[in-house]
């Protein structure tokens, strides 16, 4: 099948729903077929869900993995963390289905304001930026405060309607150490990135807790090698998509692990459709019955990462 048809049967799965084995399995082969690295990690296409090769988020530092050239038109997400030799780089061909799937999840959350602003820089590799962006026609105007490594908290000072805040977990505690006032009635935060950093880790619930005395708080929860999100409140488990599917596995077997028992997370991304369908990353979890996840930080000794340590570094 062809790259357009795919497109257009995963922008019917978000819209309709669908049989997610067939979509995803179909989506494999594609990959199989363009993606070296894939038919590196299996010798024929998968003929079932579990056999679907999960590729290590480490990888998009080390190779080219997807089904994109670097030298044919395309949009690039860079990562953040990564502390020696060259980011990971995820390309996607176009940012339709990015698009689509976020918007389409996304609204179940996002608050009624008249502004944006992102605690976070405004790059055209940040997932997280473009992410941001695209919720612009129903939160406001977006306006980036870190530039050229300094975050100006200055325009926080001067809000007078209500503002969805969009930080990282780091960004936010630097914000907060400034005593801000109450935000406007309306506004909302989203708090997003690890609360690990290279240096020194943040306490997750008095930060959340310190942001909820100024206006309710929503988490975000996803990676540059993931084209989906998962969205919670505080004291809930984040829910995905029913586009991303999530697995929580023995870290030393890959066995999928039941229900309810902690493990090593991957996801299973119908939007993944120019890299690969199948990740796996170094957080470790837990999967509810429901699919629902509960998120238990970083595997022992896995290194920091993500859109938090532009900020941690700041500081």
């Amino acid at each position: 099948m062809t790259r357009p048809a795919l497109q257009q049967r995963v922008l019917r799965f978000i819209e309709e729903g669908g049989d997610f084995e067939a979509l995803a399995l179909a989506l494999h082969r594609h990959q199989f077929a363009h993606d070296p690295i894939i038919r590196a990690l299996c010798a024929a296409p998968a003929a079932s869900l579990p056999a679907i090769p999960a590729v290590p988020v480490g990888l998009f530092r080390e190779l080219d993995v997807g089904t994109v050239e670097p030298e044919e038109p395309h949009q690039a997400f860079h990562t953040s963390g990564t502390t020696v030799g060259r980011p990971g780089v995820h390309r996607v061909r176009d940012t339709v289905l990015y698009d689509a799937g976020c918007l389409a999840w996304a609204q179940r959350w996002l608050p009624d304001t008249r502004a944006t602003i992102g605690l976070m820089a405004e790059s055209g590799h940040s997932s997280l930026a473009h992410m941001v962006r695209l919720f612009a026609p129903h939160t406001g105007p977006v306006q980036f405060l870190l530039r050229d490594e300094d975050l100006d908290l200055a325009p926080l000072a001067r809000v007078e309607e209500p503002v969805f805040i969009c930080a990282t977990s780091f960004a936010l505690d630097l914000w907060l150490s400034s005593a801000p006032a109450a935000l406007p009635a309306g506004s909302a935060i989203m708090v997003t990135g690890g609360f690990k950093g290279r240096s020194h880790s943040l306490d997750a619930d008095a930060l959340i807790q310190a942001a909820q005395r100024l206006a309710p708080v929503l988490l975000e929860y996803g990676m540059t090698e993931l084209s989906s999100q998962l969205w919670a409140r505080p004291g809930e488990p984040y829910a995905p998509p029913p586009w991303l599917r999530v697995q929580a596995v023995d870290p030393l077997t890959g066995a999928t692990l039941p229900a309810e028992q902690p493990g090593q997370l991957r996801f299973m991304d119908l939007c993944n459709l120019d890299s690969t369908v199948h990740i796996e990353t170094l957080d470790q979890g837990i999967v509810h019955a429901d699919g629902r996840v509960s998120l238990l930080g970083r595997l022992p000794d896995a290194p920091a990462r993500g859109c938090s340590l532009a900020v941690e570094d700041l500081l």
